[in-house]
């Protein structure tokens, strides 16, 4: 169970916080990617649903054996965290998870990862704002290189600049993503990590059962290959990715642990090359470069201060 105060964990659990981080950002990667494979035989609304029936079964089931093994027994959340529960999962599992899937029908994996990496950027400016995180003269110098990146690689198309729409809604996703890790640290506090995961992940999974005639019709035509990529999108990046990410997100605060977020763009690039053969353009990478930079200066140990 996570202690009162987890960051005084840092220092004995640092290689398991941060092997946590890597296996979470590895998951992610590889989830651009298969969003975008997965397009080809089911919708952004069918894909969300299928992918959270995937990852909730999964952790109920995970959820329940780790109770067994500990003799610990499965508690309901307390009445008082239900509406912020409600909140999180519907940024997270509804708003985050169809703003990338719709974004990822007219933007690249690579791209998309681009807008994604500026989650420090925002989750630092609502921390200061939500949480008094304070930030550093330094960290809001980052800030404004990190919209100005992010900015270009809004309008960056590959011939030239252009509005995308899909680069928007992927903008929208990464905004209530921030939100979400800002919203749930004080939930961290009094749940575990899988705890959360799972209050997070079942009512975000119901929240989308409106889109059950839509996946019903896709499943009967789908290919074998789209939907061994949902199973795995359900189990890893949507499951065990998140489930890794609340463990280091407990010993660490906001803008500690985000701060690995801004490698997630460059690996994404990479396993979309690898696999999709898929690059972004010339200047939405510029861009995108920039605004990685932003991130990094945001999160650097200059740019963030004590929270009060």
């Amino acid at each position: 169970m996570i202690t009162d105060h987890p960051a005084a964990d840092v220092g004995v659990r640092a290689p398991a916080v941060w092997f946590a981080l890597a296996g979470a950002l590895t998951l992610w990667a590889s989830a651009f990617v298969g969003v975008r494979s997965a397009l080809h035989d089911f919708t952004p609304g069918a894909m969300a649903l299928l992918r959270f029936v995937i990852a909730s079964v999964c952790l109920v089931v995970v959820w329940a054996v780790t109770a067994r093994v500990r003799r610990e027994r499965l508690r309901l959340p307390s009445a008082r965290d239900v509406p912020l529960l409600l909140l999180c999962a519907l940024l997270l599992i509804v708003v985050y998870n169809l703003g990338l899937n719709f974004g990822e029908q007219t933007v690249s994996p690579g791209t998309a990862g681009f807008l994604v990496g500026q989650v420090p950027v925002f989750s630092v400016m609502l921390a200061a704002a939500i949480l008094r995180e304070r930030v550093a003269v330094v960290g809001w110098l980052g800030v404004g290189v990190g919209i100005a990146g992010t900015l270009v690689v809004l309008f960056a198309g590959q011939a030239g600049l252009q509005i995308n729409v899909g680069a928007f809604s992927v903008l929208a996703a990464a905004v209530a993503e921030s939100l979400y890790f800002v919203l749930s640290k004080p939930l961290l506090k009094r749940y575990g990590a899988m705890e959360l995961n799972v209050y997070v992940t079942l009512p975000g999974t119901l929240l989308m059962f409106p889109f059950t005639p839509d996946l019903t019709r896709q499943l009967a035509v789908a290919s074998n290959d789209g939907i061994l990529v949902m199973v795995y999108l359900g189990i890893f990046p949507a499951a065990v990715a998140y489930l890794l990410w609340n463990y280091a997100l407990a010993r660490l605060d906001v803008s500690a642990s985000t701060s690995a977020l801004y490698a997630l763009p460059l690996i994404t690039v990479v396993v979309s090359f690898l696999f999709l053969r898929e690059l972004p353009s010339l200047l939405g990478l510029v861009g995108g470069l920039v605004s990685l930079v932003g991130a990094a200066l945001v999160n650097n140990r200059h740019g963030r201060a004590e929270t009060r």
